[in-house]
């Protein structure tokens, strides 16, 4: 479960979601179609994929369980990261919505001046318990609310190395993001690593 309060969660949320449109308001019009950095993907569709962690908020709280997903009750942000990367075309099928949702991104600042304060205040007024159906499972509010703010965080990261921007992430946020996922890895060779003691392998990726 997070060791941080559910008001620590929703704050980073805000937080990043505004390092997050500062960027986009950043990139220049001969950016968009660049290579992002981020795996296949052009600045437009990583943008867009980004997004969504704002965007689906309340699309996720509004949708019934269906599917395998009614049965699929996860207990926190790292059960959900560890069910998802279970599924071994996860990354692929990330990859094509991140393409699709870039094809139909035609004003994404515009876009995100009207989601982000509506989704904030939605945040802001659900309860922790709150059930949310996800793509992956359903869980509680609170616990889905932090898988929004590694991804909005992690990939707003991605968007500042492509586009060669110093890395900003607020304390607030980059405290929630650890809380996550440092859950993720080996706390035995976490402990090692960070004492100087041993070192992480080529390409070390607790979300695979």
């Amino acid at each position: 479960m997070l060791t941080l309060d559910s008001s620590a969660v929703r704050d980073a949320f805000a937080a990043a979601a505004d390092t997050f449109r500062q960027v986009v308001a950043s990139i220049a019009a001969d950016q968009w179609d660049r290579p992002s950095g981020c795996g296949s993907w052009t600045v437009r569709e990583l943008t867009a994929h980004a997004m969504r962690a704002i965007t689906l908020i309340p699309r996720y709280l509004d949708a019934a369980p269906s599917g395998d997903r009614v049965d699929r009750v996860l207990a926190d942000a790292v059960e959900y990261y560890q069910t998802a990367m279970a599924d071994p075309g996860i990354h692929q099928a990330v990859a094509g919505r991140g393409r699709e949702a870039g094809r139909a991104l035609t004003d994404p600042l515009g876009e995100l001046d009207l989601a982000i304060p509506q989704v904030v205040a939605l945040v802001g007024s659900t309860a922790d318990d709150d059930l949310v159906t996800s793509a992956v499972g359903t869980l509680p509010f609170v616990q889905y609310l932090a898988t929004r703010v590694v991804e909005l965080a992690l990939h707003t990261a991605d968007l500042q190395l492509g586009l060669r921007q110093p890395v900003v992430m607020h304390p607030v946020v980059a405290e929630a993001v650890l809380d996550v996922v440092h859950r993720l890895a080996s706390p035995v060779q976490l402990s090692l690593v960070l004492t100087g003691r041993a070192t992480l392998p080529a390409g070390y990726n607790v979300l695979g």
